[in-house]
Formats: C-alpha cells, sequence, structure tokens
C-alpha cells in the first residue's frame, strides 16, 4: 500500500500562480525546494514569519513551507498549519492548493475518506489545469488502494461529481475482481443511469455484461468431499458426508446460488487419496475440499493441496501439524496437541500448579500428549520433576510407580535441602533415604495421565496406593462412563480437557436432530455434527467469497468462537486448526464442565 501512496508525494511540486511577487527570502526558499533541501526550505520560511507574522508574503510563504513538511513527511505539522491558514485567508488565491496539499497528507496516513473529501473542497475551490490533474491522479491512486468493502463507507453527495463518479467506478471493479458478481451487476446498471455520459461507461458496459456471464456460471458451485466411504471406516465416513449433505441440502433450500457436493471414496487408502485428490484438484478443479476424516489421509491430502488454487478443511483429523503445510489447510477437529496444551494451561493458571509430573502411555498417542504438554509448561518455565511411560493394558504398575515415587523423594529431599541452603542437587539417593520415607506419602502438585479409560481405573487407585499426594490431570480419555463406574471415589476432582460434546437437549441440536431424522430415518452424532459444521462453515465463506479459494480461506480464517453443533470452532490467520478445548472435572454426578 505504502507504494501507492508514495506516488502520490513525489507528485507535489512547487505551483506559483499568477501574479505571484517575489522577495530575497522568497527566490531562495523556492531555489532551496526546487533542489530537494527541504529543511532548509522550511528553516528560511519558519525563521522569516518569525520575525514578520504581518508580512504580506506570509500568504504565499505557507504554501511553500507546507509543501516542505509534506515532503519531509511530517502530516500533523502540514495539517496543522493548513488549518491555521484557512481561518487567516478564507478567500485567498492558494486556497485551493491547500486543500490539494491537505489531501495528500491525509493520504499518507491511510486516512482515504478524509483524503477524497480535501480534494473535493480543491476542486469546488477552483483550480488550475495541472492541480486539477493532479487531484483526480491521486483520487485514482487511493481508488485503485482501496477494498471493496471500504467503497460503501464513501458518501458520495460529500463529494465532488467528477470523484464521486470515479469512486462508484472502482468500486464496481473490485467488486468483479472478487468475484461479486451479482452486486457489481446492479452497481453498473445503476451508474449508466446516474452517469449516463460517463467516460467510464464503457468499461462499466463490459463488466455488466461479464457479470451476467460469471453469475449465471457460478448459479452452481462444485465442492469436493473426501470420506471412507468403503473399508474398514466406512461407517465413520458415510456418517460424516451424511451431516455434510444435510448442511448444503438446507442451504440450496433458501440460496438461489446452488453448491454440489463431489464426493469421492478414498476407501482409508493413503494412495486412493492422493488420486482422488488429484482429481478434485487439476480435473475438477474445486474450491474447496472437505475431508479427508482421517489424520494419515489428511495429511496426504494437504501435502498435495499446499500452495494450490483449493481450500482443504478436515472435520475429523487430529493429528498435529497438518494445518501447518500450508494456509489453505484447516484442521476443524480439536487435535491431541490442543487438549494436552489446554490443561496444561489451566493447571497452571487457574489451579496455580507449579511443578508436575507424567506418567503416561508408551504409545505414540501418550508420548504426543506428554510432549505438548511438557511444551506449554517450558514456555511458562514450569518444572516437570518425574515422567514415567507404561505399557498399555496392564495390571501391574508397581515399577513404574517405585520409579516414580524415587524421583519425588529426590525432588523433596532437594527442596528440603535448598531451605536450609544446602546444597544436595546431583548427590545420589541413598539407601537411607529410601528407607527413611519410605511409608511417606509424597506430594508432586500435579500428576498427568493421559491414559484411556480402562488403563486409568488400574492406574487411579495406584496413585494412593503408593501415597502419592496430588491433582490429578487428564485428557479426552478420561470422557467415559467408565472411569466414573470403575474408578470410584480414586478418579474423583481430576480434571480434564476434552473436546466440546455436544448438548442433546438445546434447541439448535433438536432441530438438528429432526432434519436429520426426516432426511435419513436415523438418529445423528457427534461425527455427523462435525461434518454438519464443516459444511456451514464452508457454505458460510461461499456466501461471501463465491469461488474465490483465497477469499475463502481468508473467511476460514476469521472465524472466531463460531457455536457449531459438534463444538466451538475459532481458527485464525497464524493457526488454523481448531483452538477451543473445554474443562472437565470428575464428580459423582458425572463430568462438570468447568472452563
Amino acid at each position: 500500500m505504502y507504494r501507492y501512496l508514495y506516488v502520490i508525494a513525489i507528485l507535489i511540486f512547487f505551483i506559483s500562480p499568477s501574479g505571484a511577487f517575489s522577495s530575497a527570502v522568497y527566490d531562495r526558499a523556492v531555489k532551496a525546494y526546487s533542489e530537494g533541501k527541504y529543511d532548509t526550505t522550511i528553516v528560511l520560511i519558519k525563521a522569516h514569519l518569525r520575525k514578520n507574522s504581518k508580512d504580506p508574503q506570509s500568504e504565499q510563504l505557507v504554501p511553500l513551507v507546507t509543501e516542505a513538511l509534506l515532503r519531509k513527511g511530517d502530516t500533523e505539522s502540514t495539517h496543522r498549519l493548513i488549518s491555521m491558514f484557512k481561518q487567516k485567508y478564507p478567500s485567498s488565491r492558494f486556497t485551493a492548493r491547500m486543500w490539494y496539499l491537505d489531501g495528500v497528507a491525509f493520504a499518507r496516513e491511510e486516512k482515504f475518506l478524509k483524503a477524497l473529501n480535501a480534494f473535493s473542497a480543491a476542486l469546488d475551490a477552483g483550480v488550475s489545469r495541472t492541480l486539477d490533474s493532479l487531484v483526480m491522479v491521486n483520487s485514482e491512486v487511493i481508488a485503485n488502494v482501496m477494498c471493496a468493502d471500504e467503497f460503501a463507507a464513501i458518501p458520495s453527495k460529500f463529494l465532488h461529481g467528477r470523484i464521486a463518479e470515479m469512486m462508484r467506478f472502482y468500486e464496481i471493479t473490485k467488486l468483479y475482481q472478487i468475484g461479486e458478481y451479482s452486486k457489481a451487476q446492479g452497481l453498473a446498471d445503476q451508474f449508466q443511469k446516474v452517469y449516463p455520459r460517463s467516460r467510464y461507461n464503457q468499461k462499466v458496459g463490459s463488466f455488466f455484461s461479464r457479470a451476467k456471464v460469471k453469475e449465471k456460471d457460478l448459479s452452481t458451485i462444485n465442492i469436493g468431499v473426501l470420506a471412507p466411504i468403503s473399508g474398514d471406516e466406512g461407517e465413520i465416513g458415510r456418517r460424516i458426508v451424511s451431516g455434510i449433505q444435510l448442511a448444503i441440502d438446507q442451504y440450496n433450500s433458501r440460496k438461489s446460488l446452488k453448491v454440489k457436493p463431489l464426493i469421492l471414496d478414498t476407501k482409508g487408502s493413503m494412495v486412493e487419496t492422493a488420486l482422488k485428490t488429484q482429481e478434485l484438484v487439476s480435473q475438477r478443479s474445486v474450491p474447496v475440499i472437505i475431508g479427508p476424516m482421517l489424520s494419515q489421509t489428511a495429511t496426504v491430502c494437504a501435502a498435495i493441496s499446499m500452495d494450490k488454487p483449493v481450500v482443504m478443511i478436515s472435520p475429523t483429523a487430529t493429528d498435529d501439524g497438518i494445518s501447518e503445510l500450508g494456509k489453505n489447510i484447516f484442521q476443524m477437529n480439536t487435535t491431541m496437541g490442543v487438549l494436552a496444551r489446554k490443561i496444561a494451561s489451566y493447571a497452571i493458571d487457574n489451579l496455580n500448579i507449579r511443578e508436575f509430573a507424567i506418567m503416561a502411555p508408551q504409545t505414540p498417542y501418550g508420548r504426543l500428549m506428554a510432549d505438548n504438554f511438557k511444551k506449554e509448561l517450558q514456555k511458562r518455565n514450569i518444572e516437570v520433576v518425574a515422567e514415567e511411560y507404561f505399557e498399555e493394558g496392564g495390571n501391574d504398575f508397581k515399577p513404574q510407580f517405585t520409579s516414580l515415587r524415587s524421583k519425588l523423594l529426590d525432588h523433596y529431599i532437594n527442596k528440603q535441602m535448598v531451605e536450609r541452603s544446602i546444597d544436595y542437587k546431583g548427590r545420589a539417593l541413598v539407601r537411607a533415604d529410601s528407607t527413611r520415607y519410605a511409608d511417606s506419602t509424597l506430594p508432586v502438585q500435579g500428576l498427568f495421565i493421559p491414559a484411556e479409560a480402562d488403563d486409568i481405573v488400574m492406574l487411579a487407585p495406584q496413585v494412593f496406593f503408593h501415597r502419592i499426594r496430588t491433582q490429578m490431570l487428564g485428557s479426552n480419555g478420561w470422557q467415559n462412563q467408565k472411569v466414573i463406574d470403575d474408578g470410584q471415589r480414586y478418579v474423583l476432582n481430576t480434571m480434564f480437557s476434552a473436546s466440546f460434546e455436544p448438548n442433546q437437549t438445546q434447541s439448535n441440536w433438536m432441530e438438528f436432530k429432526k432434519a436429520f431424522r426426516a432426511r435419513y430415518n436415523g438418529e445423528p452424532d457427534k461425527i455427523s455434527a462435525l461434518g454438519y459444521d464443516a459444511a456451514s462453515l464452508v457454505l458460510r465463506a461461499i456466501e461471501t467469497a463465491g469461488d474465490n479459494p483465497e477469499r475463502i480461506a481468508e473467511a476460514l480464517s476469521e472465524v472466531t468462537g463460531y457455536s457449531g453443533l459438534s463444538s466451538t470452532i475459532s481458527f485464525s490467520p497464524e493457526n488454523r486448526t481448531n483452538t477451543e478445548a473445554v474443562i472437565m472435572k470428575v464428580t459423582q454426578k458425572g463430568f462438570v464442565r468447568v472452563q
């Protein structure tokens, strides 16, 4: 943008109207200005005006020093001088020129409406042919810099007729460029009626006819859907697609613009996903792909789609890093990394926990959760005093708890010694220490256990059995009725992070349920709701962006706090993974949301 505004600045030059008189100070100032010595110009004129405030030359010197100040980029002083000049010389022959300089200063500040108003005032005041040309050139520069939405805020009745005409023309141009063909067509028709002899009419007529063609072409927009319709994950894929189709059907029933889903079966295969992605991107040229559903297939699609004119949004993929492959890649489901970081942040900010231990399964999931939990702690300079990993499905976790107690004891003794100003750190834990504290309860403020329900109900009692006093923390695996039924008192008051669970008593879910039953003669669930939400977000973006993938991506990036059926959804240009997660507490009555 600044490149265009610089063009405005370098078009300023000294214009001396006929009848201007000369003096030694004036001639020296003009010479310094013409040589680009703006500081010298300013010093000369200001020194003269301080000593000769009532000098008749002031009327001619002030416009020159104003131009010099503007050349230096001092727009604040420029506006102040112009305001003082207009009050002192309300009928000056330099008034039009001062309005022009005021407009240039506003333009450099990116206050475009004020700039256009100043340029209009310059034309109304009566300008020379040269200054008239400069006003129109710089008004056109502003029009080129502005985006389509900004034109709607320009009140034409306050602008000079020629500038208003130019702005309306550029509004039509910008609307056409961003795919707002219906609006462009309507304004083009209105423009030709208001300005029947406009020099822009030939171009406006061309926009009118091309917009009609484009609008007809866009009466139907094809979007891609990649899902495992067959294969081991076929049931999940079909439920996702049912939600997507329902959202599209509802949209098409109330909109003139129709959206058609091109549903392709990935079969849960990465090879099949690659072939189907290439078909949608290269042969069908769809602006959006909803899917794929599985993390491994979503990664394949994202790798092919990055830097291509298409937006990919996966409703269900949970692996971290997929959206980082490109600015056009989105993950709507809450990822494991988001969940781990969420519970870590909550423990620090809301529970005031400042030391943690981790007991995680020796699986890719367990490692991922532990690593992201630790990343959040490292950002806050919070200590992890112990880590232990176990095999899923086991019954005996004694080795892990014995090791955990040993590390906690070492940490506890070290803290005691530090408090007494004794250097203990680095000394090996001796047998005497273990014997002395064998029956003691050892504290650690927070213990993160990102496990599944079957392991949780085995681990939680052993935390008590091995005399570890702590606040247990977990993640989505805890949200299982088995945890409450089998974990009993040992799991109570555990805090854990989870993705949002739909409230099936709320009105929006009841309406969704009714529509789903009518369409499919079956019951919806969170999986179908994820598909519905993904399609709803895409349709909302298409409503404003048309079939332009870049603008669709921009629209999705601005989604914040969207209350979907499956979850609350928030994206940003920097983070295209849904950042929303909830904090739950295990109670005797069930799982209670606390944040």
